[in-house]
Formats: C-alpha cells, structure tokens, sequence
C-alpha cells in the first residue's frame, strides 16, 4: 500500500524535527520545509495528500498558504498549527478550507490524532466518489460524519452476500445505497432489479416476486418468471418492505432460507442466488408489536443495518446538495444561475421533511422558474418561503435586516443550539450532528459568543 504523504512546514527546527520524527515513525513519507515559499517549491515538484503548517511563518505566512493550496492544490488537505492568542485566525482558516487546527504546545498523540482523522477523512470522501461508480446521479454525495459511516458501512459490507435492510425516511436516498451496494459487490455485472412492496395488491406482488405457472389465476396466460429468478445472480431491492403483506412475507421468509422459489400454481422449486437489500422508512419493531410484519422475517432481514439519517441533521451536506443540484439542472434545462444569498440562507435554514428528493425538486423548480441570472427566495417552493418568512417574524423587527445581512452566522448559531438541545449539552455528540469536527465546535462557539 503506498504511504500517504505529509508536508510539514515550520520555522521553528526543534519542533520540526519532533513531528518529522513522529510522522516517519508512524509509518507516513514526510518532506520538510522552513518557510512557505520553500513549501511551494516542493508542491510545484509532486503531489502530497497533506500539508501540516505553522500559521506564524517568516516572509509568506502560512494562510497565504492555505489560500494558494486552495487554489492550486484542491486535492491536498490543511492542517494549521497556531496558539491560543491566535484562535480567530484559526477560525479564518477552516473557514478558507482547513481541515483542522492544532494548538501549540501539543503533544505526539494530538499529533497523531489529528493526522490520522485528516487520511480516515480522505479515505471515506474517495470512497464517497467510487460509491457513486458509473452513475453519478449527484445525490449519493455527502462530507458529513454520518454520511461517512454510510459509505464506510457500504464498503464494508458490500462484498457479502447477507440481507441488508436500509432504514431512513422518505426521501433521504434508500434505494441509491443498494444501487451502491450492488456496483461495489461481485455482483456488479449481474441484474439489480427493483420492486416497490406497496405499489401491487397481494396477489400480484407474490406473482411478481415468485413468478407463476400457465392458468395459475386468471388471466395468467403464459408463465412467467418473477422478480426472484430474474436477479438471479444479482441483486434483489425491495422498496418499502414494511408495506408488504403478512402472506407474501410468509413465503418471502421461506425463500430467503431455502434460496429457492415456487412460482403461483406450481410445485416445483427453482434454485435462485440473490441478494437481498430492503428499504423501509417504517419502524419495524413497531409493526411487529402492531401485527403488520414478522418478528421472523424482520431477523432474517436485519442482519447487516444501514441507517441513513434525515437530510437536516447532514450538516453541510445541504449546500453541498444544492451546489450539484444546481449545476445538474442547469445543464438540463440550458441555464446558467447562481443563487443569491438570500435564497441560498433560505436553502440552508429549511428542515426538509421530504430529505433530499424534497431539495432536488425545490431547485429544478427554481431553475427552471427562474428568468435571471440569479434565483431568489421567490423561485422557491412557498413551504421554504413560508419556513423563512416565519423566522423571520419571530424577531423583532429591527433584528431581521441583521438575519438578511448576516444569515449564515444566524443559521450557523440555531443549528448549533438545536445541536446541543437535542443531545442534551454533549459537546462531541453535537459536533457529529452538525458534521463538524470537536474543536471546529468549541471555536464556532467562541465565534458564535454561544453560552453555555
């Protein structure tokens, strides 16, 4: 496995030499430089995953740096080194695009620690982009933490050949994670049929499934084969599971222990290897208690879980959304927009109870009603104008030209706080939530002059 690289710049040689030493150690390539223009010189000269460097540099500081490695080097992360007295331009420079801060002094494991997160981070954003494999639908993307685990759950799991149930509401992109399970498996080459469990009454969802015999019911002509048999060696996606009725979960149970399937009117099992994936947004548990769906088919399916959260609690993946939404529908429909910043704030303070399809929606309707340059908070769905204007009401009237000047401090601030309600005050579990790193937390705080 090649060694990823580190680029430590620092003016300080003892200090220097300390990292140098423990990175190398550690098992990591590690180039050196003294100031930042030497740090241009040897980016100029190769490629290096991560750059680790003192914000206090002589000649070029080290968030000009930053600001150039941006630029030119997109795929290289930032790691800045700073003390205490400077946690405002530390502030500045994650917003500039670093990665994370390191407070001086700190010891070898901090080090470490923050190296380690930085490559963890990388490797899941790679994966993020194989996930996505030939079809790039622009939906399956996500930086925040509980995205990642998504994508580390799917990579994990993806070459076994289990039931996965995949859990999360309407909307939030169940049916995009077992097409990623499917490209990423040995099945890949292999048929993935879909079937939607609510969308057939009884009888014609088991013939569906199972396939039927010649005058197995009326108007059953000719046999045919079901979903089961034509996955065969695929991929099999049951869309809304928990809709499905008791009497097909019955013998769905049968199938997925025997691997064989009966079709309506006959008698003689046909072999099948398929892979299973179920979505549902239901809680299963509560079906079972109601009578609705089978304890034992429910054990069955729920052998390897992957919960997909709801789209407000992706942090920053809403932007990110929006940002490939845009570009996708503009280039369908042959426009060229942007947003403006209000209507980018409105975007950013919307709950979304309909997850990501409800976004994706909202703004091809908005290009497409749009006649400028610029879409506006008026080209939106009225529910997000509604959602805004209420917020706004809320305050006193001489605060709501502040929210409209400064919307993403005042968006940041009531995430935030909804962050640290709703986990009870724990700082780590609300810096999940927001899909921001611990100390980006404890500085957005600071920044935010949030009391807590």
């Amino acid at each position: 496995m090649t060694k990823h690289s580190v680029l430590l710049v620092e003016d300080e040689l003892s200090m220097l030499l300390g990292m140098q030493h423990a990175l190398s150690q550690a098992g990591y390539e590690v180039a050196t430089a003294g100031d930042a223009e030497k740090a241009q010189q040897l980016l100029r000269q190769r490629p290096f995953d991560l750059v680790i460097t003192d914000l206090r540099l002589p000649g070029m500081n080290g968030m000009e740096l930053l600001e150039g490695i941006c630029e030119l080097y997109p795929g290289t992360g930032v790691i800045l080194i700073t003390a205490f007295p400077e946690v405002e331009l530390a502030v500045q420079a994650i917003k500039a695009g670093a990665f994370d801060f390191l407070c001086k002094p700190f010891p070898r494991d901090g080090l470490l620690i923050a190296v380690e997160r930085y490559f963890r981070f990388l490797d899941l954003k790679r994966e993020n982009a194989r996930l996505r494999g030939e079809r790039d639908d622009g939906e399956f993307i996500g930086e925040s933490p509980m995205m990642l685990k998504v994508f580390e759950r799917i990579r994990a799991i993806a070459g076994s050949c289990v039931p996965v149930l995949v859990l999360g509401p309407s909307g939030s992109g169940k049916e995009l994670v077992a097409g990623a399970l499917h490209r990423l498996s040995k099945r890949r080459d292999k048929p993935f049929i879909k079937i939607n469990c609510a969308a057939l009454p009884e009888h014609l969802l088991e013939s569906e499934l199972f396939g039927h015999e010649k005058g197995a019911f009326t108007g059953a002509q000719q046999a045919r084969k079901g979903k089961f048999e034509a996955a065969d060696g695929g991929t099999l996606f049951f869309d809304e599971a928990g809709e499905m009725p008791l009497a097909v979960q019955a013998k769905l149970l049968r199938v997925l222990e025997d691997q064989e399937v009966t079709p309506v009117g006959g008698n003689m099992p046909r072999k099948v290897d398929v892979r299973t994936v179920f979505a549902t947004a239901r809680d299963l548990e509560e079906a079972i208690g109601a009578g609705t769906f089978r304890e034992d088919l429910y054990y069955r399916i729920n052998v390897v879980p992957v919960t997909l959260p709801p789209l407000r609690e992706r942090g920053g993946d809403v932007a990110l959304l929006a940002e490939r939404f845009l570009r996708r529908f503009c280039a369908q429909h042959d426009r060229q927009v942007t947003f403006s910043e209000q209507a980018r704030n409105a975007l950013l303070a919307y709950d979304y109870p309909g997850n990501v399809r409800e976004l994706r929606n909202a703004i091809e309707r908005a290009v497409i009603l749009c006649a400028e340059d610029k879409i506006h908070v008026g080209h939106l769905p009225k529910r997000i104008r509604d959602a805004t204007q209420a917020s706004q009401e809320q305050q006193p009237e001489e605060t709501r030209f502040v929210q409209l000047a400064d919307g993403v401090a005042q968006f940041e601030k009531k995430r935030i706080l909804e962050a640290l309600q709703k986990t009870g005050g724990r700082r780590i579990r609300a810096a999940e939530l927001l899909g921001i790193t611990r100390k980006q937390l404890w500085l957005k705080l600071k920044e935010l002059d949030i009391k807590l």
